[in-house]
């Protein structure tokens, strides 16, 4: 498969849904040449008889906007990675950042039990006023990816400008493809718990790869996706891809806890294609 990179689930404009703050919405991609773009095709709608409660209410589709798993969920996944070492910072004269423009960047290494992950930002005046996570905040949300999917990242690029497709529509708050995730700011103030959930989608545009080569591995999940009776957001119509991230976040927060058996039950056809990866 050829290089591809998927918008982050944020962006789109406050006044198309009101009830979402900025910065938490999903914006509509441009097709990409990828599979990993293929749009989603809508699914009749079906019955849902299961509703997870309490702990597990994140599984519930949401009505607007993304998936949103809890700290809780992240905590107990960091528990299983080690700490996390940051090198010294090491300063840029010059970088050039994905809209082309070019200013003074930090780089400094993160190394997660023998991986080590790039990560490329604004200093500290460039990075200011844009809610743009630290390396601390980055370093913590890896910890909380899975080993095997967080072996497909390799680069992080925190960007001070905006994406080069952002439009007057909406603002994308990140992407993901060929081993790399790229950050962009947001007008709305970010906490820990917001990185984790978007580098965890945006690592599964990352793991994609592993296990889709063709359009037909894409038409599989397509396939499994659209005889679930629901979808885990409006954003994971976007594309199978995001399709894929936004139930990857559910499936990582729930998988080996008492949730899980409300997950399968939600998404049993997406749950199973997902283990079915893990099996190879």
């Amino acid at each position: 498969m050829g290089p591809n990179r998927q918008p982050s689930p944020l962006g789109q404009t406050k006044h198309r849904h009101d009830d979402i703050e900025d910065g938490t919405l999903a914006r509509t991609a441009s097709p990409h040449p990828s599979p990993v773009g293929t749009k989603a095709p809508a699914a009749p709608a079906k019955a849902r008889s299961t509703v997870a409660k309490g702990a597990c209410a994140y599984l519930n589709p949401r009505a607007g906007g993304t998936v949103t798993a809890p700290s809780e969920a992240f905590d107990r996944l960091r528990g299983k990675s080690g700490a996390a070492k940051v090198s010294s910072p090491e300063t840029k004269d010059s970088y050039t950042w994905p809209d082309k423009s070019t200013s003074k960047a930090v780089q400094q290494e993160v190394e997660i039990d023998g991986q080590k992950i790039r990560v490329v930002r604004p200093t500290d005046d460039g990075a200011k006023g844009k809610n743009l996570p630290t390396t601390k905040e980055l370093a913590e949300a890896l910890r909380a990816i899975p080993a095997d999917q967080r072996a497909h990242t390799s680069v992080i690029v925190v960007s001070p400008t905006p994406s080069p497709d952002k439009s007057a529509s909406g603002t994308i708050a990140g992407e993901g493809g060929s081993g790399e995730i790229r950050l962009y700011p947001v007008t709305a103030a970010q906490a820990q718990n917001d990185f984790d959930n978007r580098l965890t989608h945006e690592s599964g545009h990352n793991v994609q790869g592993q296990f889709w080569t063709g359009a037909g591995d894409v038409h599989d999940w397509q396939t499994a996706a659209d005889a679930d009776s629901s979808r885990p957001s409006p954003y994971a119509a976007s594309t199978t891809g995001d399709d894929f991230s936004e139930f990857n976040v559910l499936f990582n927060a729930a998988r080996g806890t008492a949730c899980e058996a409300t997950a399968k039950k939600i998404y049993p056809n997406r749950w199973a294609k997902m283990e079915s990866y893990r099996s190879k």
